[in-house]
Order: C-alpha cells, then structure tokens, then sequence
C-alpha cells in the first residue's frame, strides 16, 4: 500500500495567494520527509476554489525541496493545454526529479475555466481525447505525426527527451461505469476520488475495471490502483467536528463551480444537477459518516483495510489539507497519519514478505514430498 497527500490550493478568508503557495510548498517538503510516497497537485483557473493554474511548474520546486516522493497531478485539464507545450514541460519535470512523476488527467467540468481560455465546453471531450493520444505519442517516440479534428502535426520531436522511459505513466480521472470497462478492457491507468458514493456503486465500478483487465490480458497486481479522499486522523470529539465541518464547507464550493443546466454539455445536465443537489442537502452528520475518512489513526486504519478489502486499492492518497481547516490542525492530523498509519500498512508488507521468503515454493515442495517417498 502506498499513501499520498493531495492538495487544491484553496484561498480561505484571511490568507493571501503567497501564503497559500509558500506553505503547501512547506507541507510537500514535509510529506517527503515522513514518509508519504506521493503527492499530487490540482490545476484550476480564475477563482479561488483552488489558483494553481500550472502543476506542472509548481512541480518544479517540489522536485528541488524533496528527495523521494512522486510528484502527481490530480488533474490536468487537458482541454485546456497545447500538447506539444504540455509534453515538454512535463519531460521537463520528469528529468529534474529524476523520474518521479505521475501524470493525473481530466476533462474538466467547470464553464468558467472554458470560457476563460476561449475553448469550448463542448469541444471537451475531443479535445481531451486528441490531447491524450498526443501527450503519448511525444513523451514514447522521438519522431512522430498525428492527424486529428483538430490538431495536425508532421515529423515533431520535443525536448527535452523524458527521464523515464516512454514517459511519466499517465493516469485518467474516471467516474462512470463505463469509463472503469472501457480503460480496463485496454489496460489504461486510472485515479477516482468518489465522495459520497455508496460503497456498492464503487464495488461495481472497480470490478468492472478489474474484470475487463483480466478478460484482455493484463496484470491489475502490476497497475497502481489509486483512491483519493478527505481524511482526518486524530483524537478527541472537537478535532473531529471541526474537520467534518471544513470537509462540508468544501463540498458545499464545490457546488458553485459545477455547471448549470444552461452550462453542461447536454448528456451531462442530469448528473451535475443530481450533486448539485445532494450537496444542497449534505449535512455534517453525512459528512461524518460518507464524506470522508475521519477519527482516531485504528478508525482510519480499518477504513482503508476495508477499501483494500473490498475494491483492490493499493495507493490511498488523503486530502489531509482539508480546505477551510485550521493548518495547526491539518498538520497534526498529517504527522499522526504518517506515525501510525503509514507504519501499520508496511508492518504488514513486511511481515508478508518475511513470510513469503520462509515458505517453501511449490517446486521445493514437490522436491522434498519426492525425497520423502523416495
């Protein structure tokens, strides 16, 4: 199991950008040192829901303050960026880290950050989809030429090369059953942050993933299977409250910056005015019980064995930096999540491998019932 950290970039009352940016920079610094193995960077436009318009530049410092922890993005709207430009840059970061990067990517859902850059909202979806298949074509070949609606391009190579070979693996945000078949069936990484879905619903997405990767062919032990949600982790009534209290008020942000039924693409409408209004109506009680992973380190250990259990996940990444919640706070829950979680899980890793090593293989086995009878 690995762990990570995520991070939106939230201005609340009372702080500034400069601060916003000084001290995630701070915290990711402090991850690293903890021990978390990943952290992973929002990119938003024009609001102060989150101002990191470029994780990928951001990622650049991150690659100078840190030592070992892989440096992902969680998402990039990839609408929203020249390819080409967006190939190099992440080359770029792949070889000052020296290979830890993980690409994260989405279409994006928020009409003011299209109309912002001047694309259209129902352009989305192809130009993700061209953007995507680009992205892989220039960070695996040196040379190549691509023919789409909208981009065109002869004999391109960019610079510079990427450190890792065929590049930074590239995962895609994904919500929909069908989105979880279609990228198992063709062995595509994902990563999913499913608040408030039922427990059933993300058992039948995940193995609607996991079936279609074995029914083609692919190995899902050799795939990173990603999990993201907020997360408290602490004692005491009060510490809890207030953590669900600024997990809530996030939610409810999140609610002015979805579109409306004059904004989304026409399909879309009818499930973005479904959480509109669920979000409407969530309370804190809800929020406490379905809206994260809150309580004392055994209570967010059992929860992550359960999802372990019940979906596959082997890579939780915590929103530990609740928007709106005292930092003091965040951090505290960071340093105990990273002193009493993170060494449960790999207690166990190591006592498995332990016991891997002293069992006898099935060829030893088969060896020593042979001498016996023998």
């Amino acid at each position: 199991m690995k762990f990570g950290i995520m991070n939106l970039f939230p201005v609340n009352e009372g702080t500034s950008d400069h601060q916003v940016l000084r001290e995630t920079l701070d915290e990711i610094q402090l991850a690293d040192e903890l021990g978390f193995d990943s952290i992973w960077l929002a990119e938003h436009h024009f609001s102060k829901y989150g101002i990191l318009g470029s994780p990928i530049n951001f990622g650049m410092a991150v690659a100078e303050r840190t030592k070992r922890i892989t440096i992902g993005t969680a998402v990039l709207v990839l609408p929203l960026h020249h390819p080409l430009r967006l190939a190099e840059d992440i080359a770029a970061l792949d070889v000052l880290s020296g290979g830890r990067v993980s690409i994260g990517v989405g279409r994006g859902y928020q009409p003011s950050e299209f109309a912002g850059f001047g694309v259209p909202l129902e352009e989305s979806k192809q130009r993700y989809q061209e953007t995507l298949e680009i992205l892989r074509l220039a960070l695996s070949q040196e040379n190549f030429s691509y023919h789409g609606e909208i981009f065109h391009y002869d004999n391109v190579t960019t610079y510079p090369r990427p450190f890792t070979p065929g590049g930074p693996p590239i995962l895609q945000g994904t919500v929909s059953p069908d989105s979880f078949r279609e990228r198992g069936a063709v062995g595509e990484s994902i990563i999913t942050s499913p608040n408030f879905t039922p427990l059933g619903i993300m058992q039948k997405n995940f193995s609607l993933y996991q079936q279609a990767m074995r029914d083609n062919g692919f190995d899902i032990t050799t795939y990173d299977l990603p999990f993201m949600q907020q997360v408290w982790c602490g004692d005491g009534e009060a510490g809890l409250r207030q953590a669900a209290q600024a997990a809530m008020q996030y939610y409810k942000s999140v609610g002015k910056v979805i579109p409306g039924s004059e904004e989304a693409i026409e399909k879309e409408r009818s499930y973005y005015a479904a959480v509109a209004k669920n979000i409407e109506l969530l309370t804190l009680e809800q929020t406490l019980t379905h809206g994260g992973n809150f309580g004392s380190a055994q209570q967010v250990i059992d929860t992550i064995e359960m999802l372990r259990e019940q979906l596959g996940i082997n890579h939780y990444i915590g929103w530990l930096r609740i928007p709106t919640l005292d930092r003091a706070a965040a951090l505290r829950s960071m340093e105990e999540f990273a002193g009493k979680v993170i060494p449960h899980f790999r207690a166990q890793a190591q006592a498995q491998r332990q016991a891997q090593q002293q069992s006898p293989s099935p060829s030893q086995s088969q060896d020593k019932a042979a001498a016996v009878v023998g």
